[in-house]
């Protein structure tokens, strides 16, 4: 197995805290948080680890512009339009829907970093992405450019990588804490986090970690057939030395609400009760969601009582600045 070539992008490792004040006003479980909402300011937060090798094997080709695609207030693509602000590559970000005409959040970041934009409606770029990819690396290559395309969150079987990486980094924080068995909790939509924790932890032959995945996006059959194909691509791809089984996977249902970055209440209340207790930001679209399925196992005794939790923050902060009148007011 031969780890592919990487740049440094993020501030890491990152740091494993335990949250005290939370898991004193929860009945005393034992919650921990890994802060890789701490891998950069700019350049923040999950997606950054899984970049780190993309961009490396960008460069390797002699590429000079990145192309992906999100909706506007996506963290991956303002992290990729900061990396590319920062290595001196183009961007061209493909948004879902139509990103208004009042840059705000993320989005107002990706148009400071000098990311090109276009906008598709939902419906188009989910029925055309294929076609409109093609076009779109087609128009950068007769002006001369030279693209790459990443999918959403970077993940394809490269960007698995990144938390690969990154379970590496958490198995030894976690020796240095004296935990060995624990669950370990994240959001989930595009995959490739999801997929590369699985790999780490089967890499690092951690048997007595459980991984959880809470889909805020698309429903658990969804999921399971992405992830379960990200991890057998990248097996074969890297020659990883594990075997992928279809009940490595763990999903909780019932997060996602009415759909992918629409807020509810009671992730708003997972939110402020974070901010409150840890001085800790989530985000309304991943991990205040996420953090529910956290909270409502603690509350059953499900999790942080027979053994640690510890909940995988990757990040979102920025998005927050898109929704004040939510985060404050409620739904």
């Amino acid at each position: 197995m031969l780890e592919p070539q990487r740049i440094r992008l993020a501030s890491l490792p990152t740091p494993l805290v335990k949250l005290e004040r939370l898991s004193r006003e929860l009945g005393g479980a034992e919650l921990w948080m890994k802060r890789d909402d701490l891998t950069g300011l700019e350049v923040s937060g999950n997606k950054v680890r899984k970049l780190e090798y993309v961009v490396a094997d960008a460069l390797a080709s002699d590429c000079d512009t990145l192309v992906t695609e999100g909706t506007a207030q996506s963290n991956h693509c303002r992290a990729t339009a900061a990396v590319c602000a920062r290595l001196g590559l183009g961007c061209r970000l493909l948004l879902r829907p139509e990103a208004p005409d009042r840059p705000q959040g993320n989005h107002l970041l990706d148009v400071l970093f000098g990311a090109e934009t276009r906008s598709f409606s939902r419906a188009d770029l989910t029925a055309n992405r294929q076609r409109i990819v093609a076009e779109t690396l087609a128009e950068l290559k007769a002006a001369g450019r030279v693209p790459r395309w990443t999918p959403a969150g970077s993940s394809e079987p490269l960007g698995c990588w990144g938390y690969i990486h990154g379970m590496n980094e958490l198995a030894g924080q976690l020796d240095g804490a004296g935990i060995d068995e624990c669950d370990i909790v994240l959001a989930v939509s595009s995959g490739g986090t999801h997929a590369g924790t699985v790999l780490g932890a089967l890499l690092n032959r951690r048997d007595r970690w459980r991984v959880w995945a809470v889909p805020v996006s698309d429903d658990v059959a969804y999921h399971k057939a992405n992830v379960g194909q990200l991890c057998r691509d990248a097996i074969a791809r890297y020659d990883l030395p594990v075997e992928y089984r279809d009940n490595s996977l763990h999903l909780i249902d019932g997060y996602v609400g009415e759909g992918y970055s629409i807020p509810y209440a009671t992730a708003l209340e997972a939110l402020r009760l974070v901010a409150r207790t840890e001085a800790i930001v989530l985000d309304p679209v991943y991990t205040a969601k996420a953090f529910c399925a956290v909270l409502d196992g603690v509350r059953s005794k499900r999790f942080g009582f027979e053994r640690p939790v510890v909940f995988l923050h990757t990040g979102g902060i920025f998005s927050d600045f898109a929704w004040p009148e939510v985060l404050l007011g409620g739904v």
